[in-house]
């Protein structure tokens, strides 16, 4: 179950405020062969940020960055955050530099809060910010789009299906996307089409936003190649995502990029030229569409906005707040994916 309230990052482990939490002894770093799995020491680690025990959880991430290797990324960043909050700049930047080290390099957007700006300001931060940014643009050079296709149970080559192209979210990829959003429906009736795009923001993390044109010709050129080798109803293409990834979604349904008839869009930011027009003429196409949010989403005032927009001009949309969450998956996303799907097929009003 996901902590409620918690907004999760690319990097795998943001520290928030978690709604349960149990006493800590602070006077007793624990070492890390008392836990079983990195999920366990992850836990640990952030019930010691919730306490502020800010050196021991240091402590516990410096013998964790050889214990759990896998996870270097996140422990290196979340010691460098340790660091920061205790004031020790250079080992903050040390943190970091030996996660470049190990090929590994970080967010674009990875330091953009309040707490990194005293180490944004030191000469040795800014030369890590260099050799990252050069690292993340060496991998951009190589990235390309994929497609993972998922075909209904019992597909036959003879029968055609309706297609749903997904998006993942910002800093996300397909292998971390796919799993959370699916549906009884999807699985049983659909092709769905899980697209990756090709914009780097971080170590095995994409956005769509970046370079948003870029993002509507990957899609396109994607639906045309699922549709030349698949049997895709045509009269039948659903597109959505998360984020970003419901941005673009909307982007598309709006700029008419591909044949779509509706959209099931998560948490996503306001697009560039969401207009009245444009919303007037995807329903003049017969566009139907869910906006997905929650409560605690921080752009839950603009997409309240784009609900009354589409409210103005009787378009068909469902608009639904799921309350006591941050920017993630509703628990039950698989029966609001399902529902959203009865809406824009007509089965329910």
């Amino acid at each position: 179950m996901k902590p409620k309230g918690i907004v999760f990052l690319c990097l795998s482990l943001l520290f928030a405020c978690l709604s349960n939490s149990f006493a800590i002894n602070p006077d007793e770093v624990q070492e890390t062969e008392e836990f079983t799995n990195y999920e366990e020491m992850r836990q640990h680690i952030e019930e010691l940020y919730q306490q502020k025990n800010y050196q021991e959880a240091a402590d516990l991430l410096e013998l964790a960055l050889d214990r759990f290797p896998d996870h270097i990324l996140a422990n290196t960043y979340n010691l460098s955050l340790m660091y920061t909050h205790l004031t020790e700049y250079t080992k903050s930047t040390q943190a970091l530099l030996s996660g470049l080290e190990h090929d590994i390099f970080y967010s674009k957007y990875a330091f953009a809060g309040k707490i990194w700006a005293p180490l944004k300001e030191t000469d040795a931060f800014k030369k890590f910010k260099e050799q990252n940014e050069a690292m993340r643009i060496e991998a951009q050079k190589k990235a390309k789009p994929e497609i993972f296709i998922l075909k209904p149970e019992g597909f036959s080559a003879s029968k055609k299906y309706p297609l749903f192209i997904a998006l993942h979210g910002g800093g996300g990829n397909i292998a971390g996307f796919k799993n959370n959003w699916s549906s009884s429906k999807l699985k049983k009736d659909f092709i769905t089409a899980y697209l990756q795009s090709t914009q780097v923001i971080a170590m095995n993390g994409y956005n769509w936003t970046e370079d948003i044109e870029l993002s509507k010709k990957e899609i396109s050129a994607a639906y045309k190649k699922i549709v030349k080798n698949y049997p895709i109803d045509t009269q039948n293409v659903l597109i959505g995502g998360f984020s970003s990834g419901g941005v673009a979604a909307l982007k598309v349904i709006l700029d008419n990029t591909i044949p779509a008839g509706g959209f099931v869009v998560l948490c996503p930011a306001r697009p560039q030229g969401f207009t009245v027009d444009r919303v007037k003429m995807a329903k003049m196409r017969g566009v139907r569409g869910i906006l997905l949010t929650t409560e605690m989403d921080p752009r839950l005032p603009d997409q309240k906005k784009m609900a009354e927009m589409f409210k103005t001009e009787e378009f068909p949309l469902q608009f639904i707040v799921t309350p006591n969450i941050g920017h993630w998956f509703p628990e039950d996303m698989d029966n609001k994916i399902d529902s959203a799907i009865d809406f824009i097929q007509k089965k329910e009003k």
